[in-house]
């Protein structure tokens, strides 16, 4: 996987994070061409990175 192609799949990870509840599936709707393999594998990644930095609300 190429950085841009991982910068664009953080950008989009960032901005689910920090959109408005229920704004979700509008952002994703804005960007089809990052729904793959790499996203879902990107969202373990940072989803393991913060559960590690103890950022992860676990409810």
């Amino acid at each position: 996987m190429n950085e841009e192609r991982q910068n664009a799949y953080h950008q989009l990870i960032e901005a689910l994070l920090n959109c408005p509840s229920g704004e979700e599936a509008e952002i994703l709707l804005a960007h089809p061409d990052l729904q793959d393999a790499g996203l879902v594998q990107t969202m373990l990644e940072v989803a393991d990175n913060l559960r590690r930095e103890g950022s992860l609300n676990n409810v």
